[in-house]
């Protein structure tokens, strides 16, 4: 049968040679430790399918939004297979990633709320540490600008 890491990454096997005439062994009891190398056959998955987020308009730019976070099953301790790393596909230039937190930040100045209050932005997060031929999950996150006293009345 297939073996697979995740779901059992140990298993223990009890062996005695015994000789076949007398049916009695002829060594004590061995056993064998079989540890199963990890392959990247996990992608991450992020802790949430869409984020929601709120940010002050007209915040310096690098103000902090929100963090996004995905775990990868597969072994941290063997080879990249679970060093995830995170990139925007979309969202830019408003928002930033940074890619081993997962932080997104504000990336443009003066970003005003009554010109445009919802931004969607999609962010990737890829395994094997953003190389070729590691896998990827992407989350939505949903931000929206919160009003500021920036308006004089008229």
């Amino acid at each position: 049968k297939r073996l697979d890491r995740e779901e059992k990454p140990v298993y223990i096997l009890r062996a005695q040679a015994i000789n076949r005439r007398t049916g009695r062994p002829v060594e004590p009891e061995s056993e064998f430790i079989i540890k199963i190398h990890d392959i990247n056959d996990n992608e991450p998955i992020f802790t949430k399918d869409v984020y929601t987020a709120t940010v002050p308009e007209m915040s310096d730019v690098g103000t902090f939004v929100v963090q996004v976070t995905a775990t990868d099953a597969d072994d941290p301790t063997y080879g990249n297979s679970a060093k995830v790393v995170y990139s925007i596909l979309q969202g830019q230039p408003y928002f930033s990633v940074e890619s081993e937190t997962g932080i997104i930040k504000t990336a443009l100045l003066n970003m005003d709320r009554e010109n445009r209050e919802q931004y969607q932005v999609v962010i990737q997060a890829k395994d094997m540490g953003g190389q070729m031929g590691g896998l990827s999950g992407t989350t939505t996150v949903n931000i929206t600008l919160t009003d500021v006293n920036d308006n004089p009345p008229r």
